[in-house]
């Protein structure tokens, strides 16, 4: 019955991106800019972080093909691994209404784009959260990972990016624009799945074939 029902979802989740992508506009005008909600409709939103939710939580030390004398503490525990990326389904602070995500810096911080630019945040999101789920990016190292981790803590001081379709620009970034950009950028691995257009959601780097989840709360 469980997995009827998640084929049933993914079925009218895939129908209804085909009804929005068909009628979104893929980019904002010149003289008008799209709000979030526009842009992420909160229940094509909804549909996908239940679809993605739906993945099996697999073993980081597997994914990343760490052998035992070097394994990671991972399966089941809150992530404290550098390049980590971490996605929560919570409204955030007037932002992206619908979720927000983040990268692992250190244990204790995380890098992510808030309203007054990138920044860094604590590491806490398994208490700070109502959700909180964590992904590894499949075909990279863990010393890849903590370069995308340090690619973006090095874009801190600058600002949110409102323009949500504008993923190309590395002047300013929103959350997941931030965390997309910095494996698109050093290793080629685009984690957008176009279920937005050219915006990237937050669930979608969950969302993507691309990534495992690790953790979930």
């Amino acid at each position: 019955m469980k997995k009827s029902r998640k084929q049933l979802i993914k079925v009218l989740f895939v129908c209804s991106m085909v009804i929005v992508l068909t009628a979104a506009p893929v980019h904002a005008s010149a003289d008008k800019t799209i709000s979030a909600e526009e842009v992420f409709p909160e229940e094509q939103v909804k549909m996908a972080h239940e679809v993605a939710r739906s993945k099996p939580i697999s073993d980081y030390n597997e994914v990343k093909g760490i052998n035992s004398r070097k394994a990671l503490k991972s399966t089941g525990s809150y992530p404290k691994q550098k390049g980590v990326i971490l996605i929560t389904g919570d409204a955030y602070k007037g932002l992206i209404p619908t979720g927000h995500a983040a990268i692992v810096w250190t244990p204790s911080l995380v890098v992510e784009s808030l309203a007054n630019g990138v920044t860094t945040g604590p590491n806490n999101w398994d208490v700070s959260k109502d959700t909180c789920e964590a992904v590894t990016v499949r075909g990279t190292t863990y010393l890849q990972d903590s370069e995308a981790a340090n690619w973006c803590y090095r874009q801190i001081g600058k600002p949110y990016n409102y323009d949500y379709f504008n993923v190309n620009t590395r002047s300013k970034f929103y959350c997941s624009q931030l965390v997309w950009a910095s494996f698109k950028d050093n290793y080629g691995i685009d984690l957008n799945t176009s279920l937005f257009g050219n915006a990237v959601h937050p669930v979608e780097l969950e969302y993507s074939s691309n990534t495992s989840i690790i953790y979930e709360k």
